[in-house]
C-alpha cells in the first residue's frame, strides 16, 4: 500500500509525498520516507510496503496510518483485490507478477535475497501472514467449576493420581 524510502536518501528526496501508480490496477501508491525499515544501502533504498502480508511492514502501516489491503483469500489464491490475478495461488501469480512486469517492460532486474521463511511445520510449506480476526475462548471459570468439583467429589477423575 506504499513505497517506503529512506528520509536522507538524496536519490529520493524529490519523491517525498508523491505516489506511483499501481502497474495492474492503476491505484496510486503514496511514497512515505521511514528510516526504521529502509536500509538506504541495501538493493534499490525503495520498499514495498504490505502491512496486510507482513510483520514489520504492519509495523510501518501503523506509523503512517496505512491501509492494510489484503490480497490472498483464505486458500492462499489472489481475491479480487489482486486483479488481474484473481483465482491463482499465490506461487503461480509471484511467476505470472513478474512475467507481466516484463511484458510491460518494467522489470528492470532481480537479485537472490535471503529471507526469512516462517514455515509449517506439519506440511512444510510457506506461512504467509495475513491478518484476520482474532478470538479466544475465556476457559478460567468453566476450569474453576471443573475443579471445584473434583475437590468436593461431584466429578471422579480416573486414575486417581491424576486429580492434582
Amino acid at each position: 500500500t506504499a513505497v517506503a524510502v529512506h528520509p536522507e536518501d538524496a536519490r529520493y528526496k524529490h519523491l517525498h509525498g508523491k505516489f506511483v501508480i499501481h502497474p495492474f490496477n492503476g491505484r496510486r501508491i503514496p511514497i512515505i520516507t521511514d528510516k526504521e525499515l529502509v536500509d538506504m544501502e541495501f538493493g534499490t533504498g525503495a520498499v514495498k510496503i504490505t502491512p496486510a502480508h507482513d510483520p514489520n511492514d504492519y509495523e510501518c502501516g501503523k506509523r503512517h496510518d496505512l491501509e492494510f489491503i489484503t490480497i490472498l483469500a483464505p486458500d492462499g489464491s489472489i481475491n479480487d483485490i489482486g486483479q488481474p490475478f484473481t483465482g491463482m495461488m499465490r506461487y503461480d501469480a509471484r511467476i505470472a507478477v513478474e512475467d507481466a512486469l516484463k511484458e510491460k517492460g518494467l522489470l528492470i532486474g532481480k537479485e537472490p535475497n535471503k529471507m526469512r521463511l516462517g514455515i509449517c511445520s506439519r506440511s512444510g510449506d510457506i506461512l504467509e501472514p495475513m491478518i484476520t480476526p482474532q478470538w479466544y475462548v475465556d476457559c478460567s471459570s468453566m476450569a474453576k467449576r471443573s475443579a471445584d468439583a473434583v475437590r468436593n467429589g461431584d466429578l471422579k477423575i480416573v486414575p486417581a493420581e491424576h486429580e492434582k
